[in-house]
């Protein structure tokens, strides 16, 4: 699957999202601050997983840094780090996916499977945000 298409994505896949992060939500927000990249980290049915992809996370406790080959090949920034503390929960597609531009889908990249199952395993345990 190539970027831009209009597949359903699969685990791996980096979408543009509205992220709402735990803290945001204990204060009462309902939609995240702004649109950022995501990964999706599970995808049962129609419910996905999604964990944010930052560029201030390089060594905060609760971030897995992208090694830069994988951040260039999943067409995000490098030094960009993903969220594994948290995770939202939506049902597909949401209210918060972004298309990339008109008529071009919702994928921007893909990560490599091995570094997706240890963005998958680095989530065991993490606190879910519901989004529906």
């Amino acid at each position: 699957m190539t970027s831009g298409t209009t597949d359903r994505p699969k685990a791996g896949h980096v979408l543009r999202y509205v992220y709402l992060f735990a803290e945001e939500a204990a204060r009462g927000r309902d939609e995240g601050v702004k649109e950022r990249f995501v990964v999706v980290a599970g995808v049962e049915g129609r419910m996905y997983r999604v964990a944010a992809i930052t560029t201030k996370g390089e060594g905060r406790a609760g971030t897995l840094l992208l090694p830069a080959p994988v951040a260039s090949a999943a067409g995000v920034a490098p030094g960009s780090s993903i969220v594994v503390s948290e995770f939202n929960r939506f049902t597909w597609p949401g209210f918060d996916i972004r298309p990339l531009t008109k008529d071009a889908g919702y994928i921007a990249g893909r990560l490599p499977p091995r570094f997706t199952n240890t963005v998958i395993d680095a989530l065991v345990g993490a606190a879910a945000v519901d989004r529906d």
